[in-house]
């Protein structure tokens, strides 16, 4: 589901959350380019905690922080089904690499790629 450049509301990321963590289905999900803050997004991670079908999700161009990061390493603990998560473009900082590079190194068999991350 391409949803890019479709700046999404508060109450519409809730909607999509709350479908995404009964959906069955879905397999990729492209929310780049949207204007997403950290505290919209931890409602999507939190759907992805129950989520074991959702392979391929793209937070490109976003404003996700450190914050996001450490939200997002929790979440790849759990999730052994994301096989890539595009992050690129985003201002996570040194804390928030850290975080993710850790679940990576640690406890993640999975993920393929985080996107072209500079």
């Amino acid at each position: 589901m391409n949803l890019k450049f479709c700046y999404l509301s508060f109450e519409q990321v809730q909607q999509l959350s709350n479908a995404v963590r009964f959906n069955k289905t879905l397999v990729k999900l492209d929310l780049s380019s949207n204007a997403l803050k950290p505290i919209v997004t931890c409602y999507l991670l939190d759907a992805l905690m129950d989520n074991m079908c959702l392979a391929e999700l793209n937070l490109a161009n976003n404003f996700l922080d450190d914050e996001f990061a450490v939200d997002l390493s929790m979440l790849l603990e759990e999730n052994p089904i994301l096989y890539k998560v595009d992050i690129a473009r985003n201002p996570i900082g040194p804390q928030g690499g850290q975080a993710l590079l850790n679940v990576l190194l640690m406890k993640n068999e999975t993920l393929g790629s985080l996107g072209n991350i500079e």
